[in-house]
């Protein structure tokens, strides 16, 4: 049966991973404190009086600056503290809620992407709407065995991490995840309904370990396949809690 291997959530859009063992879903929202703040690449059109979603082109993101990628990042939700550090050097911390505090971690982005910082670099977060690709409250699945699929197609061992998932799973036959869509589907205890395919962008070429560009994911996506989609969007239809090992099923 197909299980739960990785929980994954990005405090910051495009910044790193923060892996988890188990966390509380909630109906009709996103996985928590996924992409809950972003950083403003100069001005934008995010509005501090009436904060809301806003373009992905608008933030800083993998898709136009790899180089987030050699990043090491730490969140620690008990005191809302987000750590960050680049090649062993000493960590920066600053606290996410916290305006007075983020000048050092904004200062260490403008001198690691350089040209690729086109103003006043800014963290911003919306209440209650996570600064995902998409507006809607969805969590994202990818299936372990379509990345080992277009791995072997493409030459290359791909990271899942590539595709930024919520929620990885292992056991279903490569694509058979979209054979899901328009189902309801059990993760452990928790009911979702299975919405569409991810279209892909350059983002997913980035290596997250070494960050920079290595592999045309989507290139190789709609040459073997046609397509350039990887995973599927859930949106979560009841509150309950999932773990790593938990059970994929039909609803």
């Amino acid at each position: 049966m197909p299980q739960l291997t990785a929980i994954t959530r990005f405090p910051i859009k495009g910044l790193g991973p923060d892996s988890l063992d188990r966390i509380a879903l909630e109906a009709n929202k996103t996985l928590h404190m996924d992409r809950a703040h972003a950083i403003e690449n100069g001005p934008s059109p995010f509005n501090d009086a009436a904060p809301g979603h806003v373009k992905k082109k608008h933030f800083l993101m993998l898709a136009g600056q790899a180089g987030l990628a050699r990043l090491n990042c730490r969140y620690r939700e008990k005191d809302g503290t987000y750590s960050v550090n680049l090649d062993g050097a000493g960590p920066i911390t600053i606290l996410l809620d916290n305006p007075a505090t983020h000048t050092p971690l904004l200062d260490a982005l403008r001198a690691l992407l350089g040209e690729a910082i086109r103003g006043p670099l800014r963290l911003v977060h919306a209440p209650g709407q996570a600064m995902t690709d998409i507006s809607q409250p969805q969590i994202s699945l990818i299936n372990a065995a379509s990345v080992r699929d277009v791995s072997e197609k493409a030459g290359h061992t791909l990271d899942p991490l590539r595709f930024r998932g919520n929620l990885l799973i292992d056991g279903l036959a490569p694509w058979e995840e979209f054979d899901l869509i328009g189902h309801e589907i059990r993760i452990g205890g928790v009911t979702c309904r299975v919405e569409s395919r991810i279209r892909r962008c350059v983002a997913t070429s980035v290596d997250p370990q070494r960050g920079a560009l290595d592999t045309d994911v989507p290139a190789a996506l709609f040459e073997h396949y046609g397509h350039m989609d990887c995973g599927i969007y859930l949106s979560v239809l009841e509150d309950g809690e999932i773990a790593l090992g938990d059970p994929i099923s039909l609803a």
